[in-house]
């Protein structure tokens, strides 16, 4: 088989690797949730104001129920029962990324075409900022 470089982004083939990532995602869900780099009840107060910009009516029943000892089980419990709405969604939800993908595609090509060329490993931050920037350039398109 030769090895042929991709001169395209396919929105198709973008919502099909989603879809597999998505379907075989659950136990890397469930395992992400049950061991967070950050408890989300660490710090219930910093948590309210953090979020009280927003949602200022919310936060007395917020901190209340963040702080209960049954938080967290409860959370474990509401994983684990929706693990498969998760995974489903590959299949539910495949023709939305579909159309995600395919106004998303045109502009990484675009982005991916103004990038500077690639150096050498550990040399590629302006290449990172580059993308960047042509993504957020064409926010709203």
């Amino acid at each position: 088989m030769a090895i042929t470089q991709r001169t395209t982004i396919d929105p198709n083939a973008m919502a099909t690797a989603w879809a597999t990532g998505v379907q075989s995602g659950g136990a890397k869900w469930i395992a992400g949730v049950k061991a967070p780099r950050r408890l989300p009840n660490a710090n219930p107060a910093q948590n309210a104001a953090n979020w009280i910009a927003g949602v200022t009516a919310a936060e007395p029943a917020f901190v209340a129920g963040i702080s209960s000892a049954a938080y967290l089980p409860a959370l474990e419990a509401g994983v684990t029962a929706k693990v498969g709405s998760y995974t489903g969604a590959a299949t539910t939800k495949k023709a939305n990324a579909v159309a995600g993908f395919t106004k998303v595609a045109p502009m990484i090509q675009t982005a991916l075409a103004s990038l500077p060329p690639r150096g050498p490993k550990g040399t590629n931050a302006a290449r990172g900022a580059a993308f960047a920037n042509a993504m957020h350039a064409q926010k709203g398109k």
